[in-house]
């Protein structure tokens, strides 16, 4: 009975954390357009990357999450980025339409520049339990089959120089409380901040690269998570990448995970790239690992276009 109850009790916690997090911020290591809206002026050519994820396979009905980005510049120092999302997760579905606008300001000959971001959002929130056993007596479901649409919004701001980028930027600026749960067990949807950071170490030939990285993001109620991350590139066709996500806390059912990648690039503009995800040091671990696909392709027109790292 203990057993039982223990297995219930991590599903359960499971469930509500990823319900209050932003699921799509995951997939920033392989779609940073995710994460931040200005970063889309680091890409000079029109680009199209699809991310999925199948995350806690050990689970019924796991959460999945997919991503479809279309990137592209406009008028010499613009852009936009348009993203198609989803999520589910066992009885909940999440799916809307991204769309974000940067500017950018080169800074000096070297092509160093500053990018400004701001995204609009709209998300379809859906709860049906259909197929699913539902106690009726359940105090926190007001709602059995419920759909509401939420607006939101969002901005960023990006660096780039040729050796060094960061970049803030800030999430659901427009805070909402979903209306499927009760009032009281359900916390409102708040602010998420991030920041980003990297570092890009070369050979003199350009044919070897290392680039450590660092993510952190912290909410309005101080919920924060950080991302220590290594990618190596060879030759601008293949890399192999090492991510430690944690939740800074010791709380035994918050985040501790390991990210292992590997991605190719083919005929210099199609990108393909996996990722295993899986938790450690926390009860979190049995519910198994996390695989994330990316395929993508750019667009670029002429040789002197081909970005030297990817």
């Amino acid at each position: 009975m203990k057993k039982h109850f223990f297995a219930i009790l991590i599903i359960l916690n499971a469930f509500v954390a990823f319900a209050q997090e932003s699921p799509f911020y995951r997939h920033y290591f392989f779609d940073q357009t995710l994460l931040n809206p200005a970063i889309g002026a680091k890409y000079d050519y029109l680009s199209i990357k699809m991310t999925a994820t199948d995350q806690w396979i050990n689970l019924p009905n796991n959460p999945q999450t997919a991503a479809l980005s279309v990137n592209s510049k406009f008028a010499g120092k613009m852009g936009l980025n348009v993203a198609v999302l989803t999520n589910k997760y066992g009885v909940i579905n999440n799916s809307g339409l991204k769309i974000s606008y940067f500017y950018y300001t080169r800074l000096n000959v070297l092509g160093d520049y500053i990018s400004y971001g701001i995204e609009f959002s709209g998300f379809q929130y859906s709860f049906n339990t259909n197929g699913f056993i539902i106690n009726n007596n359940d105090p926190a479901i007001v709602n059995k089959n419920f759909s509401a649409l939420y607006p939101n919004a969002g901005l960023g701001i990006y660096y780039h120089t040729k050796i060094f980028s960061t970049g803030f930027s800030a999430g659901n600026l427009l805070p909402y409380k979903p209306r499927f749960f009760n009032d009281t067990l359900e916390p409102n949807k708040v602010r998420r901040y991030f920041f980003y950071a990297d570092t890009r170490i070369t050979n003199e030939i350009n044919t070897f690269a290392v680039i450590p990285s660092i993510m952190f993001n912290i909410d309005e109620k101080f919920k924060r998570e950080i991302n220590l991350n290594t990618k190596i590139i060879f030759n601008n066709m293949f890399w192999l990448g090492l991510s430690y996500r944690d939740a800074l806390s010791t709380n035994t059912y918050d985040v501790h995970n390991i990210l292992t990648m590997i991605g190719f690039k083919f005929f210099k503009r199609l990108n393909i790239a996996y990722g295993y995800d899986v938790g450690i040091l926390s009860v979190r671990s049995v519910l198994g690992g996390t695989h994330t696909i990316l395929i993508g392709y750019d667009f670029i027109k002429g040789k002197k276009d081909v970005p030297m790292f990817f």
